[in-house]
C-alpha cells in the first residue's frame, strides 16, 4: 500500500521515530485543528515539516489535510461521508453556541490578532444568545460545551474570574474551516423554510428567535481570513433536515 510505503520512508529517512509520528497523527485526529503554539506544538511542527507525507497517510482514511500557513494552522477535514457522522452530531444547545461563536468571529474580523484569532468572553456569548431570544445555558453547561469545542481547536479558553463569573477565550481561525459559510447559509435557509412552510405554526417561535443573529451573520459572510471548505462531521446540527 502506497501510504504504508510513505510511513516507512518517513521513519527510515527523516529521523522521525515511530512514537513521534504516532503522537502527531493521534494529536491531529483528536484535535482536528493544530496550531503552531497550541495545543501540541511538536505535532504541528512534524506535520508541517513532512506535510506531503502526512497528507497522503490521512487521505487513505478519507480525510483531507489543509495547511493555513498565515494562521499557523493545520486542519483535518472530512473528505466525504465518514463513519460515525450521525453519532457525532451536536446537540441543539451546542449547535447554537457554535453558530454564536462563528458570528462573533465574523464580527471581530477587523480586530484579529497577529495569528488570526478573535478575543472574546462568555459574556459576549450570553449577550448574543439573549439578543437572539435564546435561553442561555447555565455557566456549567456552557463551560462543558466550550471545553468540547476547545478539544477540536475551535476556541482556546483563558482566565476565569469566579467573582464576575466570566471566562476569557480566543475564537480560533479553525472555526471558519469547520463551520464554513456554506453550512451556516444552509442552516439559515432551513430555518426560513420551517418558518414559512407548512409547519410554520408549530415551529415559528423557535425559528424567529434564531433569525436575529443569523441575519447579522449573513451580513458578515465572506470576511474570513482563511479559505473555508466542507465542514467536518462534528459541525452537523442535531436537527439537520438532510439526515
Amino acid at each position: 500500500m502506497a501510504e504504508l510505503r510513505e510511513v516507512a520512508n518517513l521513519l527510515d529517512g527523516a529521523k522521525v521515530t515511530e512514537e513521534e509520528l504516532q503522537t502527531a497523527l493521534q494529536a491531529l485526529l483528536f484535535h482536528q485543528c493544530l496550531y503552531e503554539d497550541w495545543p501540541y506544538p511538536p505535532a504541528y511542527r512534524l506535520i508541517v515539516r513532512h506535510f506531503a507525507t502526512v497528507q497522503s497517510i490521512v487521505r487513505a482514511f478519507g480525510y483531507r489535510l489543509v495547511n493555513h500557513a498565515v494562521a499557523g494552522m493545520v486542519v483535518l477535514e472530512a473528505d466525504g461521508v465518514v463513519y460515525g457522522v450521525h453519532m457525532a452530531r451536536l446537540k441543539k444547545d451546542e449547535t447554537i453556541a457554535l453558530l454564536i461563536l462563528r458570528l462573533l468571529y465574523a464580527e471581530g474580523i477587523s480586530s484579529l490578532d497577529e495569528r488570526g484569532r478573535v478575543h472574546s468572553n462568555t459574556d459576549d456569548i450570553y449577550d448574543r444568545l439573549r439578543t437572539a431570544g435564546e435561553e442561555p445555558p447555565a455557566m456549567a453547561r456552557l463551560m462543558e460545551i466550550l471545553k468540547g469545542f476547545q478539544r477540536k481547536g475551535l476556541v482556546r479558553l483563558g482566565e476565569h474570574d469566579p467573582e464576575e463569573k466570566i471566562l476569557q477565550l480566543q475564537i480560533m481561525p479553525g472555526i471558519t474551516v469547520l463551520v464554513p459559510d456554506v453550512y451556516v447559509e444552509a442552516v439559515i435557509l432551513w430555518l426560513e423554510q420551517r418558518a414559512f412552510g407548512e409547519e410554520a405554526d408549530a415551529q415559528q417561535p423557535a425559528t424567529d428567535s434564531m433569525f436575529a443573529h443569523l441575519a447579522d451573520y449573513r451580513a458578515n459572510l465572506g470576511a474570513e481570513p482563511v479559505e473555508s471548505s466542507d465542514m467536518a462531521d462534528e459541525a452537523d446540527a442535531q436537527d439537520d433536515p438532510n439526515a
